[in-house]
C-alpha cells in the first residue's frame, strides 16, 4: 500500500469521525448530554398560529415558542429554535438536527413507530371551516367538493380516510396558515383544522364569511423524541406535569389561545 493511499484512508476515516461527533454534539440523547454541551436545540412549529409563527424579525413566537422558552428556564442552558413546518417536524429529529420537538404534534400511534411521545402539553378542538353560504353541517355535506388540508397534520387523515366515500378533491398545504388562505381566496370550499388557528386566522384577517361547520375530534400534542431517549422522555414528562401544576403552562394556554388549559390526558 503506498503513502498516497494510506493518506486518504487516513482523510476517510477522520472525515466519518467528524461527521459523527457531529451528528452525537447535534443529537444529545439526554439532559446531561445537553448540559454538557450548553445548548438545548429545539424543533419549534411555524405557519400555525397561534401556536406557531414568526414576528417582523424572524423569530419563531407563539405557544410553542413560549413553552419551549420554559425548557430552557429548567434545563438552566439556552434554548436554539429550529423553525419547522408541519411536514418536516419528524425528518429533522431523525435527522439529528434538533434534540426534541414542541411542534404540535399528535401522539398517533403510526409516529409512535418512528419516535417516542411524552404526556400532551397542550389540545386543541377540530373542525371542519368553510364559507357562512356553504350548506355543511356533517360530513356527507362534503360529498364532491373541494377541500383543503395541512400536509402532514394529523388531521389530514379525516379527508383521506373519506376520499374516496366522499368523492373528495384533497389540496395539500405546507401549513395551517396557507391552508386557511385558500379558503379564503376560494381555492377550496372547505377545511379541516384546528379551532385555535383557524380561529386565529380569522380574527387576523377580520373574515366574517368563514365559519365553522361542525367539530369532529380532540388533539392533544406531545414533545416528541428520538426512540431511545429514554431519559430525556422522563425528564420532559417531569417538566411538563411540573409547569402544569404550578400554573405557567396554564399562563401560555391564556395568553395565546385566550383560555384555560384544558384537562390534558395522560399516557
Amino acid at each position: 500500500m503506498n503513502i498516497l493511499k494510506h493518506f486518504k484512508i487516513a482523510g476517510t476515516l477522520l472525515a466519518l469521525g467528524a461527521g459523527m461527533l457531529a451528528a452525537s454534539q447535534a443529537s444529545a440523547q439526554s439532559v446531561s448530554d445537553i448540559v454538557k454541551r450548553g445548548k438545548v436545540k429545539v424543533g419549534v412549529l411555524i405557519g400555525a398560529p397561534p401556536y406557531g409563527s414568526v414576528d417582523a424579525q424572524g423569530n419563531a413566537i407563539g405557544y410553542d415558542a413560549d413553552v419551549t422558552a420554559l425548557v430552557g428556564k429548567y434545563l438552566g442552558v439556552p434554548v436554539e429554535v429550529v423553525q419547522l413546518t408541519p411536514p418536516a417536524r419528524i425528518p429533522a429529529l431523525e435527522a439529528g438536527k434538533v434534540d426534541f420537538l414542541v411542534a404540535t404534534l399528535a401522539p398517533t400511534p403510526e409516529r409512535a413507530k418512528a419516535v417516542m411521545f411524552t404526556i400532551p402539553y397542550s389540545a386543541f378542538q377540530t373542525g371542519v371551516y368553510a364559507k357562512k353560504g356553504t350548506p355543511i353541517k356533517t360530513w356527507e355535506d362534503l360529498k364532491n367538493r373541494t377541500v383543503g388540508v395541512n400536509r402532514g397534520s394529523s388531521v389530514e387523515r379525516e379527508f383521506t380516510n373519506r376520499e374516496k366515500e366522499l368523492n373528495l378533491k384533497i389540496l395539500r398545504f405546507e401549513d395551517d396558515a396557507t391552508t386557511m388562505q385558500a379558503l379564503f381566496s376560494g381555492q377550496v370550499e372547505a377545511i379541516a383544522g384546528p379551532d385555535a388557528q383557524a380561529n386565529a386566522a380569522i380574527k387576523a384577517r377580520g373574515e366574517t364569511e368563514t365559519e365553522l361547520k361542525f367539530m369532529f375530534g380532540m388533539q392533544p400534542n406531545s414533545m416528541t423524541v428520538r426512540k431511545d431517549a429514554y431519559e430525556l422522555k422522563q425528564w420532559l414528562n417531569n417538566m411538563i406535569y411540573y409547569i402544569k401544576q404550578n400554573g405557567e403552562l396554564n399562563a401560555i394556554s391564556e395568553k395565546w389561545v385566550g383560555g384555560p388549559l384544558p384537562q390534558l390526558p395522560t399516557f
